[in-house]
């Protein structure tokens, strides 16, 4: 089973959550937990294969800079 982790781009470099869906009455919820990962753009997609990551990226440099 794929899980998800969510790669931000900063201006200092790149950062992951992994995430943990939790169940909330009768709906579910996103629950993450900061992880390291690799700090190239090719890497992090290894680093996501290997440990069965589906990736979900976020720019926060580009939205940042465009703001």
């Amino acid at each position: 089973m794929m899980k998800c982790l969510i790669v931000h781009r900063t201006e200092k470099g790149w950062y992951g959550e992994e995430v943990a869906y939790k169940r909330s009455g009768s709906g579910f919820y996103r629950e993450t937990s900061n992880i390291t990962i690799p700090q190239t753009k090719d890497e992090i997609v290894k680093f996501a294969g290997e440990n069965e990551y589906q990736i979900e990226w976020r720019d926060n440099a580009a939205a940042q800079a465009s703001a």
